[in-house]
């Protein structure tokens, strides 16, 4: 995390005013309406950190008034003579120069980050400041020694971004138009600007999106790259593939073919596109699932994979100049690079996937020229979706071996509906840019909470980070958010139908009393732990300042009751099993702690944050809550209405999620 200052306040004092350039309200903000959009849209962003600051809107040019003060923001316009554009990629520069000081960079993107590192170090506008409600201090003036020159070089890893996955919070708060499952143009502003303040590059914009959606262009427009996520090869929407038609490269290979070219071509020409290649069945889940036709064994599994991938290829290069392609090994094709049966073409970096919980996949072989996707929100059936889940010390571990051995190329950060893990978040995307992860917590708190609460809050967050119940021996093995509310759910419905209610794909236990008495130890062990972190919240607390107790609430207090009160009342359920006698006051229980994550919840939704968690579908709190009162209303010997779901799993969300795109489908005609 980058300080405020480039010297102390007392160094700066000590300099002759001559020597200091004074920046104020007056002060004007240069732009030609020449340079490029992008950094057009940042400078937009900096005229209004400005006015947060100064408490009025800069004067604004076209280009530098001679003699008065002025912050240039340049590319290939306003830039003073003598003055050369850093060497390298996406390299930003700050040098004062004359009355002036100009903002620029080697690239669009370097310039880009110029204007958002002066804005972080010398007006204090946190990169999260949006989403974590943080104002900049009031200033009257700043001041810049006149010999100023900051060129903090090129970022570790040359392309790093964000996933913007299972986007139900997003989606359900903030839609295009009244009902609609798209998110509204602003809002994906807002986070390109994020992603942008934080050094990214590159977004994927979406689950099972087409390429030709808004947020693809608006993100292009804001001069970041276009991902695409292990799913959707040359940006092919497998969830919206045609139930008529067969997906099987090996048996109809003209199909996908088709497919995948008319997804290429569905991109503006001058879209920055990262293309992924590969070879994944429909709705995230391994080919053969889909095409039956290839020999079940690894090697000719492998095998299909790289015939594709030699396709994909081949019609890249045919419609674009110079691609650059990446191959994400999720899941089923990781054991297939470890065993060395599949070998991926020159030209394709293989991006080893974490396991959900921020731990890399490679058994140690990731090398260089390779990347890394990571998670620091992550869906599954018991990860976080809801809260914070990766701890720094992990990033910095996981990521800094990564770097260290030279697969610094890509980092694909998944960030899920972005607001609630932005500590981890910008952890990351700190050390993807150079930072030092070091005392990471202690930093972040004073940064976010200042230097008064900061040792308090950053023990709390040791204490948030040590206390989830322990599934296993390996650091991943925790009760999380949605493992709560699953294996709750479980219980929920083993009770009303009065038999054990186990699902082996989702539970690696087979056998039921195994599972209760798993669920009970380490729900019963992390109490204390929990309660422990509440006495340190707690001593926070008086220390936060007015201005940042409603971000003290939605992502400390908030995050610790969703924990806490999901960890209690999946206990109370594994006891009203488990003592039947006590059943209905154990349920009881258990409805009060889960209404109590829902006021949670709601405390969080402050201000612009109202209703953010009223689509919550992949965790899905509410759900828990009807399956819990249906139980105790079960036990209090009532008739349960004939419409209720007895079953664990909520409804698959995407059928929601994904109704924005109606009827629309792949198209699998020939070009």
């Amino acid at each position: 995390m980058r300080g405020l200052l480039l010297l102390p306040a007392a160094a700066l004092a000590c300099l002759p005013l001559s020597a200091q350039l004074v920046l104020d309200r007056n002060t004007t903000l240069v732009v030609s309406s020449s340079e490029p959009e992008s950094l057009r849209k940042a400078a937009a962003d900096l005229a209004a950190d400005l006015e947060r600051v100064f408490g009025a809107p800069p004067p604004r040019a076209e280009s530098a008034p001679p003699g008065r003060a002025a912050i240039v923001v340049a590319l290939r316009h306003n830039l003073p003579a003598g003055l050369r554009p850093p060497d390298g990629f996406e390299t930003p520069l700050l040098q004062a120069s004359g009355s002036h000081l100009v903002l620029t960079g080697s690239d669009p993107r370097g310039a880009i980050y110029a204007v958002y590192e002066f804005s972080h170090r010398h007006l204090g506008v946190d990169p999260f400041h949006w989403w974590t409600d943080h104002e900049p201090a009031k200033k009257e003036r700043i001041s810049i020694p006149s010999s100023y020159h900051l060129s903090p070089g090129s970022p570790t890893f040359r392309y790093r971004g964000w996933f913007i996955n299972d986007e139900d919070l997003l989606t359900g708060w903030r839609p295009a138009t009244p009902g609609s499952t798209q998110i509204a143009p602003e809002v994906w502003d807002r986070i390109f600007e994020a992603l942008l303040r934080l050094r990214g590059n590159m977004i994927v914009p979406g689950t099972f999106i087409f390429p030709d959606e808004p947020q693809v262009r608006a993100a292009g427009r804001r001069g970041l790259i276009i991902s695409q996520h292990h799913i959707e090869v040359l940006g092919t929407n497998t969830w919206r593939w045609p139930d008529a038609q067969p997906y099987s490269f090996a048996q109809f290979p003209q199909i996908l073919v088709n497919a995948w070219r008319n997804s290429l071509r569905a991109y503006d020409r001058d879209q920055e596109v990262i293309w992924t290649v590969g070879y994944r069945g429909r709705h995230d889940r391994p080919f053969w699932e889909d095409d039956s036709s290839i020999p079940p064994t690894p090697q000719a599994r492998a095998q299909a994979i790289g015939a594709a991938i030699d396709r994909q290829m081949q019609l890249v290069r045919a419609e674009r100049p110079n691609p650059r392609f990446i191959m994400n090994a999720w899941m089923e094709a990781v054991p297939l690079i470890q065993q060395g049966l599949l070998t991926l073409p020159e030209g394709v970096t293989l991006v080893w996937p974490d396991n959900g919980h921020g731990l890399i996949r490679d058994a140690g072989k990731i090398a260089r020229g390779q990347g890394v996707y990571y998670h620091t929100a992550m869906h599954d059936f018991v990860a976080n979706q809801l809260t914070e889940m990766v701890p720094p010390e992990r990033i910095g571990r996981e990521l800094g071996r990564a770097a260290r051995a030279g697969a610094a190329e890509y980092l694909l950060v998944n960030v899920s509906d972005v607001r609630p893990y932005p500590l981890s978040t910008r952890a990351a995307m700190d050390l993807a840019a150079g930072e030092s992860l070091d005392n990471y917590l202690e930093k972040w708190s004073g940064e976010e909470f200042g230097p008064r609460a900061a040792p308090a809050v950053a023990a709390y967050y040791r204490a948030y980070f040590e206390a989830p119940g322990r599934l296993g021996p390996a650091e991943h093995e925790t009760l999380a958010d949605t493992a709560y509310h699953n294996y709750l759910r479980f219980i929920l419905v083993a009770l009303l139908k009065g038999r054990p209610e186990l699902s082996t794909r989702f539970i690696e236990i087979a056998d039921w009393d195994a599972f209760i008495a798993r669920v009970t130890r380490a729900a019963r062990e992390a109490q204390p732990r929990w309660e422990a972190a509440r006495v340190l919240a707690g001593k926070a607390a008086p220390l936060i300042p007015p201005d940042r107790k409603a971000f003290f609430q939605s992502h400390i207090l908030t995050q610790l009751d969703i924990h806490e009160r999901s960890n209690r009342a999946l206990l109370l359920a594994a006891e009203a099993w488990t003592v039947r006698p006590a059943a209905p006051a154990k349920i009881a229980a258990a409805v009060a702690e889960i209404e109590a994550v829902l006021a949670a919840m709601h405390a969080a939704e402050y201000g612009k944050w109202k209703g953010f968690y009223s689509e919550d579908r992949f965790t899905n709190v509410r759900y828990s809550l009807t399956l819990a009162q249906a139980c105790q209303a079960k036990l209090a010997g009532k008739e349960l209405p004939r419409a209720l779901r007895i079953e664990a799993l909520p409804p698959d969300p995407y059928h929601w999620l994904k109704s924005y795109q109606a009827e629309r489908w792949v198209d699998v005609r020939r070009p």
